[in-house]
C-alpha cells in the first residue's frame, strides 16, 4: 500500500467517512450494494455516505448502511443547488470516495468531494480527477465483481454477494396492507407478481406472452396473479388488463420503497431486465429476469445465490445493446412455456414457509 492509501486505511478504521457514487440507473445502483456491505465489512466503524440521482437516492433512503444519502441536482435546478451539495460534501471531510460511475459529472463531483483518495475509471480526461483511475480486466464480467475490483485501494478484498436492500417493519406492514385491500393476498393460494414495463422495448417481453403466461399460472396452479407498473407504464398495464380483465389484481404505481416492499411479499416475479428486477433480487423475492438485447453474465450475476434466473433464448444477435429493434426475435422467441419452466424452478427451490414470514 502506499503512504495515502495506509493513512486513509487508518482513517477508516478509526471511524473516517467514505463518499460512494452511482448517480444512474436504479438497478445499477442495486448491483453497487455488495461492494458498498465489503466496505462496511473491513471498516465497520467508518461512516457511508452515498451520492446518486433520484431514483437511486430514493431507493436508499432510509437503509441503516448509509449514514447520508445525498441527491445529485435534477436537470432544471438551479446552479446554486450543486454548490449547495458540494459544499455538503466538503463539509464532510471524506477520506475516500468511490465513483462508480466514472462519468464526465460523477468525475468532477468526486474531486470536488476533497476526498483524500478518489477512485474511478480510466476513461479520458476525466481520469485525472481521481488519484487512483483504476481499469478493470476484461477477464472479470459481472457488474458486482466489476464494483468489487474497484475497491483494491482501500484495502478491500471481498467475494460477491448478494445485494441486499434493507426495508423497516413499518414499510413491509405498510406493502402488506395494500396488498390485502386489492385481494392481491389469500391464504390458500400464492401470490405471484408480473411487470410488464420497461425504459426501452428491448428491455420488454411482449405483452400477449404475459398474458399467455398468466393464464397457465391462473389455470394450471392457482396462483394469484398482481400486476406492477412504474411511473409512464400505465399503457402496459391496461394492454395485460385487455387480455385478463379481472382474473388479475392492478397495483398503480407506487414509491420505490413500497414497491420494493411489495415484492418481498410476493412469492415470486416475472420481470424484464431492469431496475426492478435488481430490487426483486435484493429482496429476497424469487425472480425470474426477462432478457432481450443485453448480457445475464453481467447483469444478472445472481443465479448462485438463490431462488434467481435469467430467461433468455439464444440468438446471434445478441448481445448488440440496442434500445430499439426491428424484430426482437431475442424477446419474442421467449415462450410463456419456457418462463414457465423457469418459475416454478425457482418456486420450487423455496420451501413454502420462507416466503410467508410476513403475510
Amino acid at each position: 500500500m502506499s503512504d495515502l492509501e495506509r493513512r486513509v486505511a487508518a482513517e477508516l478504521s478509526s471511524g473516517g467517512r467514505v463518499l460512494v457514487s452511482r448517480l444512474e440507473y436504479l438497478g445499477d445502483v442495486i448491483l453497487t450494494l455488495p461492494a458498498v456491505r465489503a466496505v462496511k465489512d473491513r471498516y465497520p466503524k467508518a461512516e457511508i455516505d452515498y451520492l446518486s440521482r433520484s431514483d437511486g437516492a430514493n431507493v436508499l433512503e432510509g437503509d441503516p448502511l448509509f449514514a447520508r444519502v445525498l441527491r445529485v441536482p435534477e436537470k432544471g435546478e438551479s446552479s446554486l443547488a450543486t454548490w449547495r451539495l458540494v459544499s455538503e460534501m466538503r463539509a464532510r471531510r471524506y477520506a475516500a470516495a468511490v465513483d462508480l460511475y466514472s462519468n464526465p459529472r460523477s468525475a468532477l463531483l468526486t474531486w470536488l468531494s476533497g476526498a483524500k483518495l478518489r477512485i474511478g475509471g480510466v476513461r479520458r480526461v476525466r481520469r485525472y480527477l481521481y488519484t487512483h483511475p483504476t481499469a478493470t480486466p476484461a477477464t472479470i464480467r459481472s457488474a458486482i465483481d466489476h464494483h468489487l475490483h474497484y475497491l483494491k485501494p482501500l484495502g478491500v478484498a471481498a467475494k460477491a454477494t448478494k445485494p441486499v436492500l434493507a426495508l423497516t417493519d413499518a414499510e413491509r406492514a405498510r406493502a402488506l396492507e395494500r396488498l390485502r385491500d386489492s385481494g392481491a393476498v389469500r391464504d390458500a393460494e400464492r401470490t405471484l407478481g408480473l411487470h410488464p414495463g420497461g425504459k426501452w422495448e428491448v428491455k420488454r417481453w411482449p405483452v400477449g406472452q404475459f398474458a399467455d403466461l398468466a393464464r397457465r399460472l391462473i389455470e394450471t396452479h392457482g396462483i394469484r396473479i398482481v400486476v406492477l407498473i412504474g411511473p409512464g407504464e400505465q399503457s402496459y398495464q391496461d394492454a395485460l388488463r385487455t387480455h385478463l380483465g379481472s382474473r388479475a389484481v392492478y397495483l398503480p404505481p407506487l414509491p420505490i420503497r413500497e414497491t420494493a416492499a411489495v415484492i418481498e411479499a410476493l412469492d415470486g416475479l416475472v420481470v424484464g431486465d431492469g431496475g426492478i428486477m435488481h430490487v426483486s433480487v435484493a429482496v429476497g423475492t424469487p425472480t425470474v429476469g426477462l432478457f432481450g438485447s443485453s448480457e445475464p453474465d453481467i447483469w444478472f450475476p445472481y443465479e448462485s445465490f438463490g431462488p434467481f434466473v435469467a430467461a433468455t433464448v439464444p440468438i446471434d444477435c445478441r448481445p448488440c445493446h440496442r434500445h430499439a429493434c426491428d424484430h426482437l426475435s431475442c424477446l419474442c422467441g421467449l415462450s410463456a412455456e419456457m418462463v414457465e419452466a423457469k418459475l416454478l424452478g425457482v418456486l420450487g427451490a423455496v420451501k413454502a414457509n420462507e416466503r410467508t414470514i410476513h403475510r
